[in-house]
C-alpha cells in the first residue's frame, strides 16, 4: 500500500513541478520583453540625441538671411 501513496505523492510533487515551471516561464518572459522595451526605448532616446540640432542651423540660416536683406 505505501508504494501506491508513494506514487500518488510524485504524480502530486510532478503536477506541482510542471504548473510552477509555466509560471517561471510566462514571468520570465514577462521580463525578456520588459527589457527589450527598456532596450528600445534607450535606442530611440540615443539616436534623437545623436542627431544634429536642426532648430540651430535654421535660426542660422534666417539670421544671415536677414542680414543679407539689409
Amino acid at each position: 500500500m505505501t508504494r501506491f501513496v508513494d506514487q500518488l505523492r510524485l504524480a502530486e510533487r510532478a503536477k506541482e513541478d510542471i504548473y510552477f515551471a509555466r509560471i517561471d516561464r510566462e514571468l520570465i518572459d514577462a521580463l525578456h520583453a520588459h527589457a527589450q522595451l527598456d532596450c528600445l526605448a534607450r535606442l530611440q532616446n540615443n539616436q534623437g540625441l545623436a542627431q544634429p540640432d536642426t532648430g540651430a542651423e535654421q535660426i542660422a540660416v534666417s539670421g544671415a538671411r536677414q542680414e543679407a536683406d539689409k
